[in-house]
């Protein structure tokens, strides 16, 4: 805290500053908690905190960051050991394995220090019995007469290196590597409220009828969500639907960025894939609301009931499942439209290979691609591209066979130009 309040002045400039100590990594667990909701953003003192919430809460959906050493940092503290620590060599220190690349042996011409890394596994068992394990090793090493200094960032490790007369010293950060980082966060967080003004509205329910049971269930669940997520939702229900109120700025953390949907994963992960999410956009929250009920539809009638959105310009943006959205325009042309009922394909799925090219580039397809982004069955996705090859508006390009033994399966080149035009 001593040293990074060195750095207040230049971070108060820039936002409103608190500081949230704590005393151990449980602890931590209660601050996080109980605070994280509060913020726009939040900054750990260092990869080992951060590491272990993570662990805790399997992901932090605000904007967050922590500080970290560079290599400026390892050369600006060996400096001073080398000064304060005349003679000493570098291959007797015991030193946490540093995350950026350090060159030790460029700068010290060979003689490297002894590395110790305290995290085995990103869980919370091995977080937690980190100062143990490294407080072992230092223990050992030093009565065996094969260090002569422990350098650490665990700041905890302190009094029990003092206790037992091990040498020690602590590496922090410098100011100017905790002001980029803050600079950073603090920059993300602007440029993200510049578009979270907008209302957020969300509509989950069960694809089909379900019971009072079913329904209390699923309360509890978005209730749990929430509650891990910083009571970021406003929850009411409406007979089997239950409406959900935000900020854009946090859908845009639950959704990442509209790629995919981390309640939706949650709910059906724990109730199966008859759970359907919707969410809208707008300016004011009948509007968002409106939108939200267009997207929940689209959750229904799709073959896994992912969540889509549907912005406040009338874009449709889904299935919102493991970062393979598409946008689709809110006006369909009536070119599609002729051209779908014509084919017997839906106008919205043309629409949408046409996104996947004039968003993405993407404009040849075997029948898995096109049933992976249009959220259908690979049976269906063949009879699309059949349908598009027979008249005209595209083409086999290759034939590909994953091995040997399997049937080659045909890649299609789809004319979204001519397509586009109906």
């Amino acid at each position: 805290m001593e040293l990074i309040r060195k750095a207040h002045g230049e971070m108060s400039r820039m936002c409103d500053v608190t500081y949230l100590p704590y005393v151990s990594m449980r602890n931590l667990a209660d601050v996080y908690e109980k605070n994280a909701h509060r913020f726009d953003g939040l900054i750990f003192s260092g990869r080992f905190p951060y590491s272990y919430i993570v662990s805790q809460v399997g992901g932090i959906l605000k904007p967050h960051d922590y500080f970290e050493l560079t290599d400026r940092d390892y050369y600006r503290a060996f400096a001073g050991i080398l000064y304060r620590f005349p003679g000493i060599s570098v291959s007797r220190i015991l030193i946490d394995k540093p995350y950026s690349a350090v060159d030790f042996g460029d700068v010290f011409r060979g003689d490297i220090p002894m590395f110790f890394d305290p995290f085995v596994e990103n869980d919370a068992s091995s977080l937690e019995a980190a100062y143990e394990k490294t407080m072992r090793q230092s223990v050992a090493l030093w009565r065996e007469k094969k260090i002569d200094l422990v350098v650490t960032r665990l700041t905890n490790l302190a009094e029990m290196l003092g206790a037992s007369g091990i040498p020690f010293e602590l590496l922090f950060p410098s100011v100017a590597s905790m002001l980029d980082v803050c600079g950073s966060l603090f920059s993300l967080i602007q440029s993200r409220m510049l578009t979270g003004a907008m209302v957020a509205s969300g509509i989950v329910s069960w694809a089909e009828p379900a019971g009072a049971e079913e329904n209390k269930n699923l309360l509890s669940l978005l209730n749990k969500f929430n509650g891990k997520n910083g009571m970021s939702l406003v929850i009411r229900r409406n007979g089997g639907i239950f409406e959900l109120t935000t900020s854009n700025e946090t859908l845009e953390d639950i959704t990442y960025g509209y790629t995919d949907c981390v309640l939706s994963n949650y709910l059906q992960s724990e109730l199966g894939e008859g759970v359907c999410v919707g969410w809208g956009l707008g300016m004011d929250i009948v509007s968002s609301g409106q939108n939200a009920m267009r997207a929940f539809r689209e959750s229904i009638r799709s073959a896994r009931h992912h969540a889509y959105l549907v912005n406040d310009i009338g874009d449709q943006i889904g299935p919102m499942a493991g970062g393979k959205s598409v946008t689709m325009s809110g006006v369909t042309s009536a070119g599609i439209e002729e051209t779908g009922r014509r084919l017997g394909i839906s106008p919205a799925n043309l629409q949408k290979i046409i996104s996947l090219q004039e968003h993405r580039g993407i404009k040849t397809f075997s029948s898995a691609d096109l049933a992976f982004y249009l959220n259908i069955t690979a049976r269906s996705a063949g009879r699309i591209l059949s349908r598009l090859a027979e008249n005209g508006w595209a083409s086999v390009v290759r034939r590909d066979q994953p091995n040997a033994k399997g049937r080659p399966y045909k890649i299609y080149d789809v004319d979204c130009e001519k397509l586009g035009q109906g």
